[in-house]
């Protein structure tokens, strides 16, 4: 698996100059070190990902961590990459394959519960919304979870998000 840090740096503790440089410049956050070091931990048990994965980014809510990788499609190894994750940083964790369609990474993050839609809402002070809807009989697979998706919809997509339940 490929990594923005040196694997080297990760699994140390210390990093160089370079990785330094990232972390202060926000490109790496300081709370995806111990989550990239899990990562490459749990990779010597699942081969996919030494193979061909790449961590792009974590985002973190209280004790709730979505991990963004590329390059790993097969739904049954990102979840059992999340419970082994999950277990390993005592956080709820999410693994999702990056995709540049937006669609996609809603699906996942969502899983086990089925997309309605997405649609796109502009408001009178001109600025725009995302809702994303989701059917009612789904509502009990996000319990608990509603708010932290939408916060990191929000990031990901890059404007305020709201999940509707239809």
């Amino acid at each position: 698996m490929r990594y923005p840090l040196d694997r080297i740096c990760v699994r140390s503790g210390i990093l160089c100059p370079s990785c330094q440089r990232k972390v202060d410049t926000g490109i790496v956050k300081e709370y995806e070190i111990p989550i990239m070091k899990s990562l490459m931990e749990i990779e010597e048990q699942i081969k996919e990902l030494r193979d061909q994965g790449e961590y792009i980014r974590s985002y973190k809510y209280d004790s709730f961590i979505v991990i963004l990788i590329r390059g790993i499609d097969n739904m049954e190894i990102l979840e059992r990459l999340s419970k082994k994750l999950s277990s390993k940083l005592r956080a709820r964790v999410r693994v999702v394959n990056y995709s540049p369609e937006k669609k996609r990474i809603v699906e996942q993050l969502i899983y086990p519960a089925s997309l309605l839609g997405i649609n796109t809402l502009w408001l009178p002070d001109g600025s725009e919304q995302t809702v994303i809807r989701i059917s009612r009989q789904d509502q009990r697979f996000l319990a608990g979870k509603r708010r932290y998706l939408e916060e990191v919809l929000s990031e990901l997509l890059g404007r305020p998000v709201r999940i509707r339940f239809e």
